[in-house]
């Protein structure tokens, strides 16, 4: 096995352990968990921080739904990722391939801008969280 592919392995198998010891620090804070729909976010659950993925099943709900604006207000990076899905499937031939990996760096470091800004505590950045669940 090479060594890109074992540490990709590697790496799958770290968010997966991940995931599991998060949701299990969520149903052990909150056995609610289990049983509600949409399913609260775990990484909230367990940190108390909004992840960037927090609201996208509302989000997509409501875009299902023909809401444009509700699946922005859940969440607009789940929403312009999903847009931006093609262009990526697009780069992945050979010769976009040096655009591709800068543009998952780009993407990382937007991920990671996008999930400071909506945990910030001031009004301001209040159009980033999702709105509550009712």
């Amino acid at each position: 096995m090479s060594s890109s592919r074992f540490s990709f392995v590697g790496l799958a198998v770290f968010c997966a352990v991940a995931t599991f010891a998060l949701f299990a620090v969520a149903v052990c804070r909150d056995p609610s968990v289990l049983t509600t729909f949409p399913p609260p976010c775990v990484f909230r659950k367990a940190t108390g921080i909004y992840c960037p993925g927090c609201g996208s099943t509302r989000a997509l709900r409501a875009l299902f739904a023909g809401d444009f604006l509700a699946a922005l207000r859940y969440n607009p990076f789940s929403i312009a990722v999903l847009f931006a899905l093609p262009t990526l499937l697009v780069l992945r031939r050979p010769k976009f391939r040096a655009v591709y990996y800068r543009l998952g760096v780009v993407v990382c470091a937007v991920v990671l801008v996008f999930t400071v800004l909506r945990n910030l505590p001031f009004p301001a950045f209040d159009f980033l969280r999702p709105p509550t669940a009712r």
